[in-house]
Formats: structure tokens, sequence, C-alpha cells
């Protein structure tokens, strides 16, 4: 009974920090990526406008 307690505390200590880990990398990577992407899409969307701007389109949603 004590060796099962060792290796759930073992097993337990392990997927704890793998956990960790990951949840530390989602956040850091995952929050770069979003942060890339989005300017991205800004820049894009500016570009656009000022195509919009130069054909005399107007956009609907003023």
């Amino acid at each position: 009974m004590e060796l099962f307690a060792e290796i759930l505390s073992g097993v337990g200590a392990l997927l704890l920090s793998v956990s960790c880990g990951v949840l530390v990398e989602e956040l850091v990577f995952g929050g770069m990526v979003r942060l890339f992407l989005a300017h991205r899409r800004e820049i894009e969307t500016a570009t656009e406008q000022k195509k919009r701007q130069q054909k005399g389109e107007g956009s609907c949603l003023r």
C-alpha cells in the first residue's frame, strides 16, 4: 500500500509539472502568435481601406 501511495504521488507530481509547462507554453507562445496575427490583420485592413478610399468605395459599417 505504501508503494502504491509513492507511485501515485510520483505520477501526480509528473502530471502537475507537465500540465503547468503546457499552460505556460500556451500562454507565452499562444499570446505571441495572437499578437502577430492581430497586427498583421490590422495592416491588411488598413491597406484595404486605403484601396477602397482610392477607388471611391465607402464602407457600409461606419
